[in-house]
This record gives C-alpha cells, structure tokens and sequence, in this order.
C-alpha cells in the first residue's frame, strides 16, 4: 500500500497521516436519519432558476446560503414550523433550521426521481426548542408491474380491495415514497399523486427499492 520506506519512523508518520485523512472523511460523511440545526438570515426567495430557492446568508461569516425547493418533502406530519410560502413576513430576520439528510423524491419539472440531501424538516424564529417527535423516514423505490401499474389495497391482503392505482409517467424511471409494514411483505403509501389522495398499501413483489 505504501512505497517501501526504511526509517520505521518515517513509516510511522506516513501510517499516521493516511490514518487521519481516512477518518478525516468519515467524520464528513452523512447518514440516513441523520439532524442538524442551523440559524441564517432570511433573505428572500430565488424564483428565477428552474428550481426555485430559499436565500439565507450566514452570520457568522456573511456567506449565502440556499436550499432549493428539492430539499423540502411534502409528507404526512414531516414539516413543523413557518409555513414556507409566507417567509417574506421575517426577511432580515434569523431564523432556526431544522435538517434532515435522507433519501427523498426530487423534481425538475417531468418525474419524481431517487436523491439524498440534507430536507428542511423545520423553519423557526430563533429560540424555538427543537422538536422532539421522532418521524419514520420511508423507503424510495420504483414500481416493475407488467401491467405498467399497481395496485393500492385498503389492508395487507391480495384479496382486499382496491382503494386506488398507482400508475407513473415514467414507468421505469419515476419513484415514490414507500413506508415498512408490520408485515414485509407489504408497503404502505400515503400521499396525493396527481390530484388523488393514495393511501394503502402495496405488495412487495411490485417494488423495487433504490
């Protein structure tokens, strides 16, 4: 792995330093589930890209800062806080920053594809406690019917009925939000997908997780 060095303690050193640069990285690196708070100035909305974009500005070192509208997830009882389309009333204003890092749906305008970033879990005035209610991240995954389909039940039965269809655009491409069942072999869904609330549960045979 190293050069062959003679002097055991130039050895020791090289050893030494490849050692720190590994756990350097790691030290780095983010996990699933994994939080964070962060306070920055609020200083608008950016609507101008193709992704639009909450604009902040570090005080600590007047750096900008922004989250695009694909780091927020729309999930039963995910988000606590401001709303997030009436920021304007604390422009100028700091503001607590509740994070997430997760593999969640992202979008730029034609199908929900697989990604993982830090997601805006919160937005609060300064001061506001952190919360404390612990929320069950959902899998990411796609559908592989035959039929370009699949069905949503009302229980974890292949005889129960059918409440609803989970059909995509993008057969093999787009992704949804998956949660775990009591049983594994199920998944539940629960959100709107094109205008109509889904929520039931699908057999594991019709999903793919990414």
């Amino acid at each position: 792995m190293f050069p062959l060095v003679n002097n055991p303690k130039m050895r020791h050193a090289l050893i030494f330093c490849a050692f720190n640069i590994v756990t350097s990285f790691v030290s780095f690196s983010q996990t699933q589930g994994q939080t964070m708070r962060t306070t920055y100035v609020f200083n608008g909305y950016d609507f101008e890209t193709q992704i639009p974009s909450f604009l902040f500005t570090n005080p600590q070192n007047g750096q900008s800062v922004s989250f695009s509208y694909n780091q927020t997830v729309d999930l039963p009882d995910f988000y606590e806080g401001l709303p997030l389309e009436g920021l304007d009333d604390y422009k100028g204003q700091r503001l607590a920053i509740d994070l997430i890092y997760m593999k969640h749906l992202c979008n730029e305008g034609s199908y929900n594809y697989s990604c993982s970033n830090w997601v805006i879990r919160g937005i609060h005035t300064e001061g506001t406690p952190k919360p404390t209610q612990k929320i069950t991240l959902p899998k990411v995954g796609r559908i592989v019917d035959p039929d370009g389909y699949v069905n949503v039940r009302s229980q974890m039965n292949v005889k129960a009925e059918v409440v609803g269809i989970l059909e995509p655009d993008y057969i093999e491409e787009e992704c949804f939000y998956f949660y775990p069942c009591s049983d594994p072999n199920w998944f539940r869904v629960d959100f709107d997908y094109n205008g109509i609330y889904l929520k039931g549960y699908v057999h594991k045979s019709r999903i793919v997780l990414e």
